[in-house]
């Protein structure tokens, strides 16, 4: 399953859990160089009463509620109800409503054919535009460089890095190949790295995984 993160847009979120925003913005480019295409889900993996499942980090065995998704022109519009019987999606809604917890990551598989790479502004990014969608989650970061800098220079060791990556939204098999590929070269070599460079060849490691 493919994972593209952007920060929370909530429109409004109410005191019984509801909220309303966008799970993922279309023409957006992540650190992964990775972009939605308008109207890129063609499908949606629903309940039973046609709502997308809304999980913690990709955790399918943490649920957090549920949501309508449709498609506009900006993205992915959701209206979602979170569970907040359940205590640690009670505890996320605080922290999202306060902003702390800003990230919403949509969990897909790109559908045969569905995708392309194209230049832009001197940068390969792999355009998606068939893909069906799993869940969207909330995750503690967006994917930006700057978050990802701080993840590389808290991480003591490789499986500390690891760790933290899978905290960001990527998958086991993801974080191992990042962190067993640039752990060393990221800002953990003598002198280290200012954060400036650190994000550059943080996404460039990011790319060659993708392409890989």
């Amino acid at each position: 399953m493919d994972h593209l993160i952007a920060p929370i847009e909530i429109k409004e979120a109410k005191a019984d859990g509801t909220f309303t925003g966008y799970a993922a913005v279309f023409n957006n480019v992540d650190l992964g160089l990775d972009v939605l295409l308008p109207g890129a889900f063609k499908s949606m993996k629903t309940t039973n009463d046609g709502m997308v499942r809304i999980a913690m980090n990709h955790n399918l065995k943490q649920l957090a509620g549920k949501a309508k998704c449709t498609q506009d022109a900006h993205g992915l519009r959701v209206e979602g109800q979170l569970t907040l019987g359940v205590s640690y999606v009670r505890d996320a809604y605080e922290l999202m409503k306060a902003g702390v917890l800003d990230g919403l990551s949509v969990g897909f598989d790109i559908l045969e054919g569905g995708s392309s790479y194209e230049e832009r502004d001197g940068r390969w990014v792999r355009e998606i535009g068939a893909a069906e969608l799993w869940e969207f989650s909330l995750v503690p970061f967006g994917m930006n460089p700057a978050a990802l800098v701080e993840t590389v220079k808290a991480a003591n060791n490789i499986r500390d890095f690891e760790a933290q990556l899978r905290g960001l939204g990527y998958s086991q098999r993801e974080a191992k190949s990042l962190a067993a590929s640039g752990f060393k070269s990221l800002g953990h070599r003598d002198g280290g790295l200012d954060s400036e460079t650190l994000a550059d060849e943080l996404n460039n490691l990011t790319r060659a995984f993708t392409w890989s």
